[in-house]
């Protein structure tokens, strides 16, 4: 992207509206805009960006600091950003969504040496517990201050009364704590600064009263049995789950006794935990009955209905495409229905997909339908992907399920040269690797 100028205010507004969305999304466009149109003040956009995660999925995706920071460097207005987060992250506020990423950001300032950044992280810990403050990320402290970070909040948990107490039970930070700190002897410098202090005593006997974490050992996979499969329908569970890796390799002679099961069955609730269970084995019977069930009304009110459609995925037939089509033609967001699509694809089915992607208004909506978009294109590569799969890319809020909608793009070689450009600045680390790793290979085809 050139750098340009901008000719008069409607096209700057344009611009800033474009900027957000990007930030919104997560995406590297919001860079490239930064850079091309140096003129214009994105100051707005970047702290409505900062003060609130703007992840479809905060917890699984994380804070978003790094990503923002990278703008907030570049911006012409460096100084006033900074010291406009700086103010914010130590005000009160309303719900914590963006406070780990507001102490993040403040811990890249202190890091690069910016006047009272740190001031601004010990004095936010410090009103952590005061009346209206939420809780401050206690990492960054760690981060800061050591193992004198870590005192600072023993004493600050170990002050609250008993009943507070337990929600601050953290073992496993200390824990983590020390796996970093080899040098120090972390649970004995607690227990020294317990001695005369009752507050530091409190909060080790809380963290002590858990037992540590178990390292994670993964087990052999073994696949059900008709015994695992009865018992897990005879629990009190409505929502049982099953798991695929652990359907193959059953036995083939148990999966067909669990469909008579499910074909003899009187009892609703316990045929609806069989289908769940055939939304990861392909049911071995005819597919009439899942077909009879799957073209009922109200998917959204009758569970049995969804997981029959999921079962009936599994199969390739021309009325089970029909039903897909008809329940695309009447639904806004009919994402219950697109695995029917998997194994019932066919060439120009792409352009349907695309049309039901616009339809959607909303983040919720797009998410809703990325996985099974995802799934269509995974099982039939097809370079008319790149329409459908583009709108998901410029529409959706989710890094996760960005990965691989670019990986599906690039796999059908149908991946534009703009999209790459902006890779580099996306707020997905892993994106940012796979626009190097593609930008050599398609250097390497060039020379």
């Amino acid at each position: 992207m050139k750098k340009q100028t901008t000719s008069n205010s409607l096209e700057t507004e344009e611009l800033q509206k474009q900027f957000f969305h990007s930030l919104t999304l997560g995406t590297g466009r919001a860079m490239l805009l930064l850079k091309a149109h140096p003129q214009i003040d994105f100051c707005t956009q970047i702290l409505a960006a900062t003060v609130s995660n703007l992840a479809y999925d905060r917890q699984c995706e994380g804070s978003r600091a790094e990503y923002l920071y990278s703008l907030i460097r570049r911006s012409r207005q460096k100084d006033e950003l900074i010291h406009t987060i700086i103010r914010k992250f130590s005000a009160k506020k309303r719900n914590d969504y963006g406070m780990d990423q507001l102490s993040d950001l403040v811990l890249y300032f202190h890091q690069d040496g910016i006047a009272g950044a740190k001031e601004a992280l010990l004095n936010r810990f410090e009103k952590t517990f005061s009346n209206g403050y939420e809780l401050y990320a206690r990492d960054v402290l760690l981060e800061i201050e050591g193992m004198a970070g870590l005192i600072m909040a023993a004493e600050k948990v170990g002050q609250l009364p008993e009943q507070e107490r337990a929600d601050y039970e953290d073992r496993w930070r200390v824990d983590d704590f020390q796996k970093e700190n080899k040098s120090i002897d972390v649970y004995a410098e607690l227990a020294k600064a317990a001695e005369t202090n009752p507050a530091i005593k409190n909060y080790l006997d809380l963290i002590l009263s858990v037992e540590p974490r178990k390292k994670y050992r993964r087990s052999k996979i073994v696949p059900y049995t008709l015994a695992d499969i009865e018992e897990i329908v005879d629990e009190d569970s409505r929502f049982p789950r099953f798991w695929q890796y652990r359907t193959e390799g059953m036995n083939p002679a148990d999966i067909e006794q669990v469909a008579r099961n499910i074909l003899a069955e009187k009892d609703n609730n316990r045929k609806n935990k069989y289908l769940r269970f055939f939304g990861k084995t392909k049911f071995p019977f005819d597919y009439a009955p899942l077909l009879e069930l799957a073209s009922k009304n109200n998917i959204k009110k009758n569970r049995r209905i969804m997981n029959a459609v999921n079962a009936l995925s599994y199969f390739k037939a021309d009325d089970i495409r029909a039903l897909a089509l008809k329940k695309f033609s009447c639904e806004k967001t009919p994402w219950d229905y697109l695995r029917l699509l998997v194994n019932n694809y066919q060439t120009g089915d792409a352009k349907i997909l695309l049309e039901i992607i616009q339809r959607s208004d909303n983040f919720h909506h797009i998410h809703d339908l990325v996985a099974g978009i995802i799934d269509i294109f995974e099982a039939n590569p097809d370079p008319e992907c790149k329409a459908p799969l583009e709108a998901m890319y410029y529409g959706m809020n989710c890094a996760i399920h960005r990965w691989s909608v670019i990986d599906l793009l690039n796999r059908n070689e149908v991946l534009s040269d703009e999209i790459v450009e902006e890779l580099a600045y996306d707020t997905d680390e892993d994106l940012r690797k796979l626009s190097r790793s593609i930008k050599r290979s398609r250097s390497k085809i060039q020379t």
